[in-house]
């Protein structure tokens, strides 16, 4: 009986093996048939590697995960690609050279002319066998040899990165880069990382998605571009050496606008998030930053259950079979149970938890009905998430706000109307680069002087800054110069100096002083220092121990008063513009708008609901603001 059982059981498993690769069969099948003319091409890779299986495997990897994959081919986009490789060839460039460039190109009417051009219909056998061949020396690497063949097929397989055009990368970069890497010996992928992140500097200029994705061969030479132009490089780079490496991103970080995306590298089960051209050690990216991502995930080549499975009235990023939540892998996480839900908006499976952006509230991640509550697993600490839910391209609110906080305890930010408190406020935008800016000027020191020598002036010393808005010192005494001295060897940053006489008013003069900013005109970059814009800033160069800048007034003058601002992001309150408070209610709801004044530079409230979530909007102009609340009489940013 129980021989009989055994054979049963035999026979089960090998049906069920049968069916299993009849099911793989079916798919590759499918993707052969949707390649059409170009059918011949797919099938001269498989039988190339029929005598060798395991690279048959990996090309069977490739073509059945192949639709969808496409490059942006059009006559206008190989201008593009000898315009954008001689900008990035020069010596220097800013972000001044990168808006003219981009956006004399953005308003061509060229861009209507790109057209998606699909790998099925168009990738030749030459190419994938020699790039499968390429990615199998590569396996061979001391970082990549221990891989799994399903490891092996996520971080060093894939072929592509993005839309961009297809290029032997794999070869090009190895013969670049290869000696590079090796000479530092395979013990420590650390020496690795620093001798190849030592090559290249990185600059960000947030490029419009809808701009392709640079040529792989024009990588190497990049100085400013968006992240992803430096995700792609370093995907190109480390895979052709043998490093392990998969793209992540968090689709908006928790207390700031904006998606990031980056590069992990994965040895020893052990990832090392990397950004090229930023400086820090392996691993220091996303690690290392005040910037906090609510969720991250994994973009693979390879397809996957989707995040939410079956269904097709969700956002598009949880219904991406190529993308997996690797939250877990980086931070400390918390589950979240949303108890109730606004009952106006009907008895939702799925509910999504969205993150503050600008002016709008962006999906990150998404909780499926538990009995009478909706839970959300592995969600990041340290932020407020709006609870909502989606239907036909629309969300809704689900319920109030919640608070998670760095231990991972929760609350839910509901209005309480019946008890009003007063607030004060004093900027409208978290104050993180402000506050870096003023406190770099702490030590600095500005001087008064009948003459040009300074030898016989009166001095200001700067030893601490009130806020990070415009300062103001009363100083009393003749004179005809003054100098801002900043502490030595920093970048001697300063947004704003306003000198007042007697009368109440601004003395003009002449710009002097010896600032060395590394590439624009000294003169140029000194006078933005008195050009009444607190969003321009003078820059010294960052070695330079002996800078100053200055005013010589042309005759001497009864001084009353100096008015300075530290490099700003103009956030904070400014005299005559008009401001207005919002609590968040199942909407934003008005508390009243006020004008601002320089002599105050704050605004008071006393009508604020208790335990409410703020945004505070400048009307009058800019687009930054930032959520809040208010604790122990301070904003606390979310």
């Amino acid at each position: 009986m129980k021989h009989c059982c055994i054979k049963y059981w035999l026979w089960g498993m090998m049906l069920l093996a049968i069916a299993v690769s009849c099911a793989r069969d079916k798919v590759l099948n499918s993707v052969l048939e949707q390649a059409g003319k170009n059918k011949g091409e797919l099938e001269n890779v498989l039988v190339h590697y029929d005598s060798v299986p395991e690279k048959r495997k990996a090309a069977e990897f490739l073509i059945k995960n192949m639709p969808g994959r496409y490059s942006l081919q059009s006559p206008f986009l190989f201008r593009y690609y000898e315009l954008l490789d001689s900008l990035q060839g020069l010596d220097y460039i800013g972000h001044d050279e990168m808006i003219v460039f981009y956006d004399s190109i953005y308003k061509r009417p060229e861009w209507r002319s790109l057209k998606p051009v699909y790998d099925i219909e168009s990738i030749t056998s030459q190419y994938l066998i020699a790039h499968i061949d390429a990615a199998f020396d590569a396996w061979k690497s001391p970082w990549a040899k221990d891989l799994t063949f399903e490891e092996f097929c996520d971080y060093l397989l894939p072929y592509r990165e993005d839309n961009e055009v297809l290029e032997s990368w794999m070869k090009d970069y190895k013969a670049k880069y290869e000696n590079i890497a090796y000479s530092v010996g395979f013990t420590s992928i650390d020496s690795v990382y620093d001798v190849i992140a030592n090559m290249f500097v990185g600059h960000r200029y947030f490029t419009p998605e809808f701009v392709p994705s640079a040529k792989p061969s024009s990588l190497p030479k990049i100085r400013i571009g968006a992240c992803r132009m430096y995700t792609a490089l370093a995907t190109y780079l480390f895979r052709s050496i043998g490093v392990p490496i998969v793209s992540e991103f968090t689709p908006n970080w928790s207390n700031h606008a904006m998606r990031h995306e980056w590069t992990t590298i994965i040895v020893k089960g052990k990832n090392y998030p990397i950004q090229l051209g930023d400086k820090g050690p392996l691993g220091y990216h996303i690690k290392g930053f005040t910037y906090r991502p609510p969720k991250i995930y994994r973009t693979t080549f390879g397809s996957h259950k989707a995040l939410i499975e079956g269904e097709t009235d969700v956002p598009p990023l949880f219904k991406d079979k190529r993308v997996i939540d690797v939250t877990h892998e980086y931070l400390p996480t918390t589950v979240i149970d949303l108890p109730k839900s606004f009952k106006e908006y009907g008895n939702y499976c799925y509910a999504y938890l969205s993150v503050f952006d600008l002016m709008n509230w962006k999906p990150v991640a998404f909780g499926r009905r538990k009995g009478k509550t909706i839970q959300f697993q592995n969600m990041g600490l340290n932020a407020v998430y709006l609870p909502v839910f989606y239907k036909m391209g629309t969300y809704y609110p689900a319920y109030h706000p919640v608070r998670v906080d760095k231990e991972g305890d929760y609350l839910f930010l509901k209005p309480n109307k019946e008890k009003l408190r007063k607030v004060i406020l004093r900027r409208k935008f978290m104050d993180k680069s402000p506050k870096q800016w003023a406190d770099a000027m702490v030590g600095g020191y500005f001087v008064f002087s009948k003459e040009a020598l300074f030898a016989d002036g009166d001095t200001l010393r700067i030893d601490s800054l009130h806020e990070y808005a415009y300062q103001t010192v009363e100083i009393k005494g003749l004179y005809r110069y003054m100098k801002y001295v900043p502490p030595a060897f920093t970048k001697g940053n300063i947004a704003e100096i306003e000198v007042y006489d007697k009368l109440g008013i601004k003395v003009q003069g002449k710009v002097i002083g010896n600032y060395t900013p590394g590439w624009l005109d000294r003169m140029v970059t000194m006078r933005r220092a008195f050009d009444g814009d607190a969003l321009t800033f003078t820059s010294a160069g960052p070695e330079q121990e002996d800078a100053w800048l200055g005013l010589d007034f042309g005759k001497q003058v009864e001084v009353n008063k100096l008015v300075y601002l530290p490099r700003s992001d103009d956030n904070f309150i400014k005299e005559g513009e008009l401001y207005e408070l919002f609590y968040w209610d199942k909407e934003w709801r008005s508390l009243g708008q006020q004008t601002g004044s320089r002599q105050l530079q704050y605004l008071e409230y006393d009508n604020v609901p208790d335990n409410a979530l703020l945004l505070l909007r400048n009307v009058t102009k800019g687009k930054e603001e930032r959520i809040f609340t208010y604790e122990d009489g301070k904003q606390i940013w979310w």
